[in-house]
């Protein structure tokens, strides 16, 4: 949860969003508890050696029906250093692996963390939240608003009984460059920081939303400035096609009603390639984010900073979005139409996402102090575009082609993590907050 020092009650019922000075941004669509384990070797290596079964291997499951594939899936992703998120396949078996492991809770869903963000920042996010219980509503910052009978509620006051048995809650177990398991006849080992997430959450998965927030984001769509949209790779492979046609109506109804509303949707480790291919084209979205996997996914794999770069370019032009960025463990590197904000302005916002997702990596809080030491892969990047005539600018570097700005910003190094969860969804909202000043600065100073 990331609280600042002080916080200011604005609130805790107003009626609407008219007036108000700071930026009006709706957040969809999940919001959870996250369970974080931080692997133990020790621990799981009781669960690949133990019992009757047969010996676990590692391999990415597509979803999980046992223990074993949870055990399973999480070696894969230590060997490989990657990042994953899988469903679970029944509540029974959540139950299991809740009861399997200490966990600690904290706030999770990638729209929770990132209205959390924008709400520490000075913006007035309004979240989706169809199933907010008391533990989960104090995990969120009081500035954000739950739309209730017409009126903005902070969570604590929106909260009610959940529509589920308990809150959505998503297993994250988090591992650390060198940590080691030992499997039969061999011995895994993270190829790097990252995590492995298995989810049961019928009410995220199905992007359900609550009717409240339905109702204002509609009847108020002329008061929003900004969008941040995620949680689409959630949805099952067996039903994305019944899910997604509401939810892109419902965008579609807020850029008819207010077309100036600067809207960005952040993927996700999807189920299946399939899913995100039959959703791009159909986004009615100005900008897009992705990692570097689901780059891979929608473009084809690469292996450097420059393939990374044309495959952002490409995507950029097929889909025809104002902008398409992509965060890595690295840096940062973004596509955008020269027509909305700066390449200085686009530079300074993709280093305030990299200061912030370090900060929160470093301290536990993206309000904290960022580490000082820049990637060194990042940096070697950064020097390989200036070579290729990019222009240096900060920590960063821009290039001007045509009507068209790539943009790489060099992330900092947490040596010692705290945290590798919502990283990239932190580094997302603080970005998205510079770019809708920097877009209504420059709209302000047209009109």
């Amino acid at each position: 949860m990331i609280i600042p020092d002080t916080v200011i009650m604005m609130h805790c019922a107003k009626p609407g969003l008219a007036g108000d000075t700071a930026m009006n941004i709706i957040c969809a669509y999940p919001v959870n508890i996250d369970a974080v384990y931080n692997v133990r070797g020790e621990e799981i290596s009781q669960f690949t050696q133990s019992g009757p079964a047969p010996k676990i291997k590692s391999e990415l499951k597509g979803s999980i029906g046992s223990r074993n594939d949870l055990i399973s899936s999480l070696l894969f992703c230590m060997q490989q250093g990657s990042g994953a998120e899988i469903l679970i396949e029944s509540q029974e078996l959540a139950e299991q692996i809740e009861a399997s492991f200490p966990w600690q809770f904290r706030l999770g869903g990638n729209a929770g963390i990132m209205a959390s963000v924008l709400a520490s920042i000075g913006a007035r996010p309004v979240l989706n939240a169809p199933a907010l219980g008391h533990r989960l509503a104090g995990m969120l910052h009081p500035d954000v608003s739950i739309p209730v009978s017409g009126i903005l509620k902070e969570p604590s006051l929106a909260a009610g009984e959940p529509e589920l048995d308990k809150e959505a809650m998503h297993f994250v177990f988090q591992f650390k460059k060198g940590d080691a398991v030992s499997a039969p006849d061999n011995r895994i080992i993270a190829a790097g920081d990252n995590r492995f997430i298995a989810t049961y959450d019928p009410v995220n998965t199905s992007l359900k939303t609550n009717a409240d927030f339905d109702a204002y984001c509609l009847a108020n769509a002329g008061e929003f400035d900004g969008a941040l949209l995620s949680g689409f790779h959630l949805a099952p492979f067996e039903h994305y096609q019944e899910i997604f046609p509401a939810r892109i109506a419902q965008i579609k109804s807020w850029k008819e009603k207010n077309p100036t509303i600067f809207i960005h949707a952040e993927m996700g480790s999807f189920q299946n390639p399939e899913i995100m291919q039959y959703l791009l084209p159909r986004l009615p979205v100005d900008s897009l984010g992705l990692n570097e996997d689901e780059l891979a996914l929608a473009e084809g794999s690469f292996s450097s900073w420059s393939d990374c770069m044309q495959a952002v370019k490409r995507l950029r032009k097929r889909l025809g979005l104002f902008r398409v960025a992509v965060h890595t463990r690295d840096y940062i590197l973004s596509a955008i139409l020269e027509e909305k904000i700066t390449a200085t302005d686009e530079l300074s916002a993709l280093q305030s996402g990299a200061d912030a997702a370090a900060a929160l990596a470093a301290t536990g809080s993206a309000k904290g102090e960022p580490p000082l030491e820049v990637n060194s892969t990042g940096l070697e990047a950064k020097e390989e575009f200036c070579h290729n005539g990019a222009t240096k600018a900060g920590r960063g570097a821009f290039f001007n082609s045509g009507d068209e700005i790539i943009s790489l910003m060099p992330s900092l190094l947490a040596k010692k993590p705290l945290i590798t969860v919502g990283l990239g969804d932190t580094a997302t909202a603080a970005i998205f907050f510079q770019e809708l000043k920097a877009i209504n600065g420059k709209r302000n100073l047209i009109s």
